[in-house]
């Protein structure tokens, strides 16, 4: 009973009405696991909306000086119900797909995924099977697929086939802020992932 309890913030009154004897001590140790279990997420998904606005920035300024031409792909999402407050309720009707994908100047496809993390490490589990299968698929086509991310304060974009071999090149299922780094890419106000920071 508690364990439910702990997932939202608790009031004396919820646990007065629910009959539960519990010490004041006891009842900030329940909200504080509330809060320390949603803030990261609350962190990771701000850090996360920032990289693909950062990304979109970079997409506009190569359309504009039309060197690129590249969008979101839009997430498969119906609306389910409506509100009288404007709110909704809905849910995703397809399996996720890369963020990006669009082409660049000469004709060659680019689509790739953005993630970001605070960590000082980058899983190769946070892309999806589907995505994995998705990005696959492009680089057979020939287009320059990828991740574009953020670790810590580094942005990079990781070649897909760098990505996929992880575990050869690195020894491990994910790559280090400082492995990023060889990928490296400006950040002149957005993420400007066609150019790799040119070293030596």
């Amino acid at each position: 009973m508690l364990s439910s309890l702990s997932s939202s913030k608790i009031s004396p009154a919820l646990i007065r009405n629910s009959h539960i004897a519990i010490s004041k001590q006891e009842l900030e140790r329940l909200n504080q696991m509330s809060y320390s279990k949603k803030y990261p997420r609350r962190v990771g998904n701000q850090i996360g909306k920032q990289l693909e606005e950062m990304i979109l920035a970079g997409c506009e300024y190569y359309r504009n000086r039309e060197i690129a031409e590249i969008n979101r792909i839009p997430e498969h999402f119906r609306v389910t119900e409506t509100y009288r407050d404007g709110s909704f309720k809905g849910r995703f009707t397809g399996l996720a797909q890369p963020d990006f994908s669009g082409t660049t100047k000469g004709g060659q496809s680019i689509v790739f995924e953005a993630k970001a993390t605070l960590s000082d490490r980058i899983k190769n589990s946070v892309i999806s099977k589907e995505q994995k299968r998705k990005l696959n698929y492009h680089q057979v086509m020939g287009a320059k697929t990828g991740v574009c991310v953020r670790v810590r304060n580094t942005y990079g974009f990781i070649p897909w086939t760098v990505w996929c071999d992880m575990k050869n090149l690195y020894g491990r299922l994910y790559m280090t802020e400082e492995d990023v780094k060889e990928f490296e890419v400006n950040t002149p106000g957005f993420v400007d992932f066609l150019n790799p920071v040119k070293r030596g």
